[in-house]
């Protein structure tokens, strides 16, 4: 009974660690993934827009 206890306790222990070690790595990933997006977007035109208030054609 007690031993049953502790193997639970265990693989319940490993499944929360697993699961925070997973969203950590995924909020890395979705991080990367922005700072990506925003370089791709943040062209020159984007830049001149934003700066002097034009629109580009």
């Amino acid at each position: 009974m007690y031993q049953e206890e502790i193997f639970s306790n265990a693989i319940t222990d490993a499944k929360k660690e697993g699961y925070e070690s997973l969203t950590n790595e995924i909020k890395g990933m979705e991080a990367a993934i922005e700072r990506f997006f925003n370089k791709i977007f943040n062209t020159s035109s984007c830049v001149s827009e934003r700066d002097y208030n034009v629109t580009s054609l």
